[in-house]
């Protein structure tokens, strides 16, 4: 015997439940199956609209103006064989009208509140016309129940229109949808099909013609197509409907009135003696159904309400997956706030801005707490620092821009006691590694775009430098300067770059045992006709931000390919110079493809082109660098390791690549005179260097003593400010000229 699976028998049930519409679905979900069930108003209204005016056209040429032209009133015999159908044609043009202006958003509030008070208040007034209908006799069944469902047909139309009105009015008023009144609205047009459908097939079945209920057929249809709903509510709308009209079919009585009523041969036995019992006794018989019409009665019932469950069950999913995408648009995937985008849209939306500020918000230490704990727990951590932020700062919108960086619209009462409370929680996650938070910020003003504004708070967190014990900083007008000169850089760089804006400037490298010239590096420059000449400390770093340093490296290469043509076309002294490449300009560009080009355009020989590679940028790299370093030793260019012992010194890197040149970092000699291990230090990295093959360059030499201990120490080359400065390279040129500066006779 099976064992009892609880677990299995529930999914079970639930699956039964989500099927019949039982489940709990979210706002967005109801709200996106009610706008779908709106936008079947704009269809269903246009083709009911589309068949007013066709029946309008056809009562008129049947009856109304064959009448009219034997002297009948023309007022009065319109609304006598019309009157129904302008009701109709005018309800139809309401609820296309609400229809469509409920669907389109970029409409002015103004405008729709006139289009949808305009059509439904046509209609209404329409609808006080029901004192002038024609009622038939209110004797006997029928005569009680077309006249019922004649006003209820009139009723439904006003209420319609009234709930058009109230919609639109409210709407426009309070700025947003009331989901209840909208749906009314569906209800009211759906229950005057229904009504219009049993009215005119109750009256068509107990005529001569006793099969015709394609119209209560139809109007299911039309009412089903717009009340799409939770399954079970379809499922009760349609068994009390069907059901109630197969009653009053059953029990309907049609009065015998002639003896020319044919006998339908397709009638069943019972019916067709009924029908003669009846014609001979002069009274009326039951309208019965046939057995064949019964069972093609249920089956379209059930058709019905199954595709009715099925529109029903294709609109949820698609609103779900419509809300997964739209929170993966809006949401971060990690903590449940807001992503920045979204951040962005929500604030720029706000006009009056007084007393808010925007905080950035960074955690201190996440970097060494998700090395030691792993990425899984930083991410709970991150998830954490959401819910605190969310407890602490209420009422504010917070959204995690990326990694650990918060940035927050909040109050800006009382954010500093807030901060602290928020800090301490923080810290209390994991007191072992020493987390704490840091922020920036910055009192936004009116109309300004919420981007800038927090660069703003991200700057005055950035200069927090890092000085651990400050937490705080609040944008300021130096900030603001330097904010505004990298808003300068950043939207400035291109024509910098074409207008020759950017220069290389050239510093000197010498052979460690003459002295003379063996080389240059270039170092950018960028010489700005507003803001003056700019320190490479000034625009690099915003550049690597941006992630547009490479466009700053293209145009340095191209110059110094400039440079050495015009030596060798104006037969200068050169000597081979060495460009930086940084590992985003790996990324962001084909270097390989940008320096064989620039080669060609200017027929420059590769061996005075020398590429430095800085050390740091090969530490994490996953192979295309490794693949371009290769392709560019394999094209003749010489290969320098920038950097080496900057503090990612890795004896992997000497391993795996094949370099020329290995330029030991400027930190290595800083108070090498007063340390006993700096020294051998040295002297291990060159005699390393030596014996893989490797030339050995330091930088930053300063002192004669350095110079006088690396040349003993066999570094081949030297660079720093005791031979020279970065200088352009008129300037360059002139020291060569005038002797302060002395070629190499051999300079590879």
């Amino acid at each position: 015997m099976r064992a009892y699976d609880k677990e299995k028998d529930m999914k079970i049930l639930q699956s039964v439940a989500n099927l019949f519409g039982f489940n709990k679905n979210s706002k967005y979900v109801d709200d996106h199956i009610l706008e779908a069930n709106v936008r079947s108003g704009i269809f269903m209204a246009a083709v009911i609209v589309i068949l007013e005016v066709w029946l309008i056209i056809r009562q008129s040429n049947e009856y109304i103006i064959p009448a009219v032209q034997n002297g009948a009133n023309f007022f009065d015999t319109l609304f006598r064989y019309t009157s129904n159908f302008w009701l109709f044609l005018l309800i139809g043009i309401a609820v296309f009208v609400f229809s469509f202006t409920f669907r389109r958003s970029e409409l002015k509030p103004k405008t729709r509140l006139i289009l949808n008070c305009v059509a439904a208040g046509v209609a209404f007034a329409y609808g006080l016309l029901v004192f002038r209908e024609n009622y038939v006799a209110w004797e006997g069944t029928k005569g009680i129940l077309s006249n019922a469902l004649l006003i209820a047909l009139y009723v439904f139309a006003m209420l319609l229109a009234l709930a058009i009105v109230i919609d639109t009015t409210i709407t426009y008023k309070k700025g947003k949808n009331y989901p209840l009144l909208t749906f009314s609205v569906t209800i009211l047009f759906a229950l005057m099909c229904f009504a219009f459908g049993v009215k005119v097939s109750y009256s068509d079945y107990l005529s001569s013609k006793p099969k015709e209920i394609i119209c209560f057929l139809t109007m299911v249809v039309y009412g089903a197509c717009m009340l799409v709903w939770r399954p079970y509510v379809s499922i009760i709308m349609n068994i009390i409907l069907f059901v109630a009209f197969f009653q009053l079919i059953d029990h309907a009585t049609i009065g015998v009135a002639t003896k020319n009523i044919p006998i339908d041969p397709t009638w069943d036995e019972s019916y067709t003696e009924a029908f003669k019992d009846g014609y001979a006794q002069g009274f009326a018989f039951g309208a019965l159904f046939k057995d064949g019409d019964l069972i093609n009665y249920i089956t379209f019932a059930i058709s019905l309400t199954m595709v009715s469950i099925s529109i029903y069950h294709q609109r949820r999913n698609e609103a779900i997956k419509d809300e997964e995408l739209e929170y993966l648009a809006n949401y971060d995937e990690l903590t449940g706030l807001y992503n920045y985008a979204h951040f962005v849209r929500l604030v720029n939306a706000i006009e009056k801005r007084e007393g808010k500020i925007i905080l950035f918000i960074n955690v201190s230490n996440f970097k060494t707490y998700n090395d030691q704990r792993g990425f899984a727990s930083g991410n709970k951590f991150l998830q954490k620092v959401g819910e605190l932020l969310q407890k602490h700062f209420q009422n504010s919108i917070i959204c995690r821009q990326s990694d650990d960086h918060f940035v927050l619209y909040t109050d800006a009462a009382n954010f500093h006691e807030v901060g602290v409370m928020l800090n301490k929680d923080v810290a209390a996650i994991d007191p072992e590694i020493g987390l704490a938070t840091r922020a920036g910020g910055y009192r936004i003003k009116n109309n300004e775009d919420t981007r800038r504004a927090t660069d703003k708070a991200r700057l005055a967190c950035a200069s927090l430098g890092r000085d651990l014990t400050l937490r705080y900083r609040e944008y300021d007008d130096k900030m603001d300067d330097s904010y505004k000169l990298m808003q300068h850089v950043i939207h400035t760089i291109d024509t910098a770059a074409s207008e020759g804006w950017i220069r290389p400037f050239y510093q000197p490298v010498v052979w460690s045992k003459d002295g003379t010239l063996c080389g240059v590096e270039a170092l950018a420059r960028w010489i700005d006709p507003e803001k003056g000449m700019l320190p490479p400390g000034k625009f690099v770093p915003t550049l690597e931000a941006t992630k547009m340093v490479h466009k700053l490296d293209a145009a340095i290469l191209e110059q110094v390919c400039r440079d050495i043509r015009r030596c060798i076309d104006e037969g200068l002294p050169f000597v081979p110079v060495s460009i930086n490449f940084s590992r985003l300009d790996f990324e962001l560009m084909d270097v390989v493809s940008v320096l064989e080009g620039l080669v060609a355009k200017y027929n420059v020989p590769k061996d005075y082109l020398h590429v430095e590679i800085t050390e740091s940028a090969l530490a994490d790299d996953e192979g295309e660098l490794a693949r371009s370093i290769t392709t560019l030793k394999e094209k003749g260019y010489a290969l320098w390791l920038d950097d080496f012992g900057s503090g990612y010194s890795s004896l992997n890197v000497l391993k795996d690549f094949d370099f020329d040149v290995m330029k030991i970092d400027m930190k290595f000699l800083t108070g090498f005179e007063n340390s006993k291990k700096a020294q051998p230090l040295i002297e291990s990295v060159i005699a390393m260097a030596e014996r893989l093959g490797m030339r050995t360059l330091t930088e930053g030499v300063e002192t004669l003593d350095e110079r006088n201990f690396l040349a003993k120490a066999n570094c081949e080359r030297l660079q720093g400010y005791l031979f020279g400065k970065p200088i352009a390279f008129d300037e360059l040129q002139s020291k060569i000229k005038n002797g302060d500066l002395s070629v190499s006779d051999n300079v590879m």
